[in-house]
This record gives structure tokens, C-alpha cells and sequence, in this order.
């Protein structure tokens, strides 16, 4: 028995392969790690930027009817717009202040709800100001196995872009 158990201890044929089987794995998993991390971060950059993108857009708007014709217009092409994120939400709003309350005029929904939205609104319009508030959430699904992602999220990691812009001060049209 003990010669059996030496001559295991120091045989080498296949340890190599070994080796390289449990070493790769663990590089494999560091490799896709790293790429979805990279495209989450992606992820989050891209909704910030096309947020800000819209809203800027609907601002440069010279009255409210051509807000709300750009808002109405928009809807359907959303898909063409954010093509690598298919799952994209997106809600857009004309919004004024109206002696410190956050009323929106027109947009995609009829009521603001978003707090971060009002709070970010009321620090950048003045009273009887006009500006365009859009809200971008996107998901993004990750490439690594179920198994790992029970760890981190099973649905995916979820970004909003949230942007509000001054149109500019045109009176009530609320």
C-alpha cells in the first residue's frame, strides 16, 4: 500500500492538464467579469448621455407647441434612437414652475412622480420657467452564468437617466 501511495505522490503525467482545467476557469470567469463590468458601466454612461441628449433637444425648442410636437413625435421612434438597448423606458416631459410647485404641461405621462426629477427641476427653473425633464431607464443582462448572477442580480442591473433642462421663461402655458 504505501508504495501505491508513493508512487501516486510522485507521478507528473496529466498534472499539467489539471493545473490548466482549474486555472482557466477561474481566468475564464475573471475575463467575463471584467467585460461585463465594462459594459454595465457602458450601460449607465449611455442612458446619462442620451437623457441629457433629449432633453437638450426639446429645450432648444423656440415655444411650447414645438415641445410638445417634438415629445408626441418622438414616442414611436424611440426604437430607432436607442437601438443597443431595446428595453429602453423612456418618459418625457414639458415642465413648469408655478410658485415652486413642479406642474408638467405635456410629455409622455401625465403626472410627475419621479423625486429626483421635481428636486433637480426646482433647483434649475425659476418661477413661470418652461423646461423639458426626461427620464431614461434602461436594464442590462449579463453575460455571466445564472449561477453567479444569483449573487449579484438575477434580473439584470437597472440604470436611469434622469435630465432636466430651461427651456426658457415664456410665460404660463400650463
Amino acid at each position: 500500500m504505501r508504495l501505491h501511495f508513493r508512487r501516486f505522490r510522485t507521478e507528473q503525467s496529466g498534472l499539467a492538464s489539471i493545473e490548466f482545467a482549474l486555472l482557466s476557469t477561474v481566468l475564464l470567469l475573471l475575463f467575463a467579469g471584467g467585460f461585463d463590468l465594462v459594459f454595465m458601466v457602458s450601460a449607465k454612461r449611455d442612458a446619462d448621455r442620451a437623457s441629457t441628449l433629449i432633453a437638450h433637444a426639446m429645450a432648444t425648442c423656440p415655444n411650447s407647441s414645438c415641445m410638445s410636437a417634438l415629445i408626441n413625435s418622438y414616442s414611436p421612434r424611440q426604437a430607432n434612437a436607442l437601438v443597443r438597448y431595446p428595453n429602453a423606458a423612456i418618459k418625457l416631459y414639458m415642465i413648469q414652475n408655478q410658485s415652486g410647485t413642479i406642474k408638467p404641461c405635456s410629455g409622455t405621462d401625465t403626472t410627475l412622480t419621479d423625486t429626483k426629477i421635481i428636486a433637480s427641476a426646482k433647483n434649475i427653473l425659476r418661477d413661470d420657467d418652461v423646461g423639458s425633464a426626461v427620464m431614461l431607464t434602461t436594464t442590462y443582462t449579463s453575460i455571466l452564468p445564472k449561477a453567479l448572477m444569483s449573487y449579484i442580480s438575477a434580473t439584470g442591473a437597472t440604470y436611469t437617466g434622469r435630465t432636466v433642462d430651461v427651456m426658457s421663461n415664456i410665460g404660463a402655458v400650463c
